[in-house]
């Protein structure tokens, strides 16, 4: 519940900014990217990538699924997921890719983590090698929304420059924000045992590693790696460090 409204809100609020003060906030853009992309690829090594091999022998599998799937999605979105309006002009497969982008990335939230944790223990004997998932599941939902933030952005600002009524591009805005609701409902009619989540896992580390590689790897204006995004990149990482179970 708290990790829908928490989707559901940022991405609200990146459409309003995207909408009333777009031109203004994409200056900042690149740094948030940033700070983003460190934060999410320090998590994926740090918690979700080894929960995912705790509860899944075959992760790595849904690893490279998870980011073949996000090379077809950007292929579509024309790289939205990380911020990107790029002359882009709003279509419905963008629309779509991106939906199914925020709808896999929310549904491990709507599996029982906990109590599929709980289940791999008692299957295994023993509890002091996985009592840590499930622990990150906050840390996660700060990297997805400071993801989606700028992605709401980016959608805001490609649907005021190509539908003119306001009303209409809300109704395109409230849509996308709906659908990690809809993911964590998919994922909660799934079998909640061990290894789904960690199949889940896997699939979004995949998407994850490949937008965030791409995110710190982009070139910034002007072709230039200054100490300010030097300086981001670390900051997140050493969050990410932080808010992951030691």
């Amino acid at each position: 519940m708290t990790a829908g409204i928490t989707l559901v809100a940022v991405a609200l609020v990146g459409a309003f900014l995207g909408e009333w003060i777009g031109d203004r906030f994409k200056a900042h853009m690149p740094l948030l990217l940033s700070f983003g992309g460190a934060f999410l690829l320090g998590l994926c090594f740090l918690h979700l990538l080894p929960e995912a091999f705790a509860m899944n022998a075959t992760a790595g599998r849904w690893v490279i699924a998870g980011f073949l799937l996000q090379i077809g999605l950007e292929y579509l979105s024309k790289g939205m997921e990380h911020g990107h309006v790029h002359g882009n002009r709003f279509g419905l497969l963008a629309f779509l890719s991106l939906c199914l982008h925020a709808l896999i990335e929310a549904m491990p939230f709507g599996l029982d983590a906990a109590q599929m944790a709980h289940d791999h223990v008692h299957d295994h004997g023993h509890g002091h090698h996985h009592h840590h998932v499930g622990e990150g599941q906050w840390a996660l939902l700060a990297g997805i929304a400071l993801h989606k933030l700028p992605v709401a952005l980016a959608l805001a600002t490609i649907l005021k420059a190509t539908v003119t009524q306001r009303s209409k591009r809300w109704v395109w805005i409230l849509l996308f924000a709906a659908t990690p609701v809809f993911g964590m409902l998919i994922a909660g009619s799934l079998p909640q045992v061990p290894s789904v989540f960690g199949a889940l896992n896997g699939i979004l580390v995949g998407i994850l590693l490949h937008i965030s590689t791409t995110i710190l790897f982009e070139t910034a204006d002007g072709h230039d790696f200054n100490a300010r995004k030097l300086m981001t990149i670390l900051g997140g990482l050493l969050l990410s460090w932080l808010a992951s179970p030691h």
